[in-house]
């Protein structure tokens, strides 16, 4: 992955500027053109990452520890949204619990039909849960309120900060490094006032962006579409197959 300073460097002379010291020496003070090619990379990051918040790079597994007695969690600052049918409970030692899929419920769902077995129940918790459920907060529910410590495990999807010191890491695929360059390209061009030049780069944006898409989200979806149970003679699930 490409840092902070190499990508605005590469940018810095494909305007013909001059470029930064590598070592990070002078990064955070730099004015006039320098410093706009810095916030230029960061629009351009930013850009990308709100046209689609499914971003193979962006989705992080996240394991947190459920209390006895608390039926409802934060998800991480960086959270963006959630992958709901990826709650799994996993199994442990400790509690000799059954490892198993948490199906995912609406908040009304949840009020509706399993609030008042959690609202009456043992305060300090009920069973293990089966089921997670949404909430109107960046947070998630599970159902029955937990009566031991467990452990869940679930996709998220994050969403990034700004690059800010020299050395930090885009989150963009060195791959794609050149959608990310034309990005930056529009916004200085635009800058500069040479809006047909912008414009080209715009194309070139979008176009990448698209390509992005068709190769990271698009293709792996139709992939996994292709995926079909594989039954034994006796109707058993032995695996899949593509």
């Amino acid at each position: 992955m490409a840092t902070y300073v190499t990508l605005v460097n590469e940018l810095l002379r494909r305007l013909n500027e001059v470029t930064l010291d590598t070592a990070g020496d002078g990064f955070t003070a730099v004015r006039n053109v320098q410093a706009l090619a810095k916030d230029a990379v960061n629009n351009s990051i930013r850009n990308i990452l709100q046209t689609g918040q499914e971003w193979p790079f962006l989705k992080t597994t996240q394991t947190q520890t459920l209390a006895a007695g608390t039926r409802q969690y934060d998800f991480p600052a960086d959270y963006s949204r959630t992958d709901w049918q990826t709650f799994y409970i996993k199994k442990l030692t400790s509690v000799d619990n059954t490892p198993m899929h948490l199906p995912s419920i609406t908040y009304d769902e949840y009020i509706q039909r399993y609030r008042h077995f959690d609202d009456t129940g043992d305060a300090t918790g009920i069973s293990a849960p089966t089921l997670v459920y949404q909430t109107n907060e960046a947070k998630f529910g599970v159902t029955p309120i937990p009566d031991n410590t467990y452990e869940v495990e679930y996709i998220y999807y994050k969403f990034p900060t700004d690059l800010t010191v020299f050395s930090d890491v885009a989150i963009i695929p060195d791959r794609f490094k050149h959608v990310l360059i034309d990005g930056a390209m529009m916004y200085m061009m635009r800058f500069r006032s040479n809006e047909q030049s912008a414009a080209m780069h715009q194309a070139n944006f979008d176009m990448g962006i698209k390509s992005m898409r068709r190769i990271l989200i698009d293709e792996p979806l139709r992939v996994r579409s292709t995926v079909v149970d594989r039954i034994n003679s006796s109707n058993q699930v032995l695996g899949r197959v593509m």
